[in-house]
C-alpha cells in the first residue's frame, strides 16, 4: 500500500514532487482508476492523474508539460 500523498508509480511521483506548491495543487480523488488531479491555482485548469497508466513515463512528461504551459500565468 502506498502512503497518502504519494503516487504508486515512481516516474509520476517524481514529476509531482517537482511541482511548485505555490502554483499547483495536487488533489487526491481515488475514484475508480483516477488517482487525482493537478490543478493550476491561477487559471483553475486541471490534468487528470490515473493510478494505473500503461506508460507512467508518458504521464510524468504530460505533468511536466502541463506545468511548463501554466507556469507563465
Amino acid at each position: 500500500m502506498v502512503s497518502k500523498g504519494r503516487h504508486p508509480k515512481n516516474a509520476i511521483n517524481s514529476a509531482l514532487r517537482e511541482l511548485d506548491p505555490t502554483h499547483y495543487e495536487i488533489v487526491e480523488i481515488h475514484n475508480g482508476h483516477r488517482w487525482g488531479v493537478v490543478r493550476c491555482l491561477t487559471c483553475k485548469a486541471e490534468i487528470a492523474i490515473w493510478s494505473t497508466p500503461r506508460v507512467p513515463e508518458h504521464v510524468a512528461e504530460n505533468i511536466r508539460r502541463f506545468a511548463a504551459k501554466h507556469q507563465s500565468h
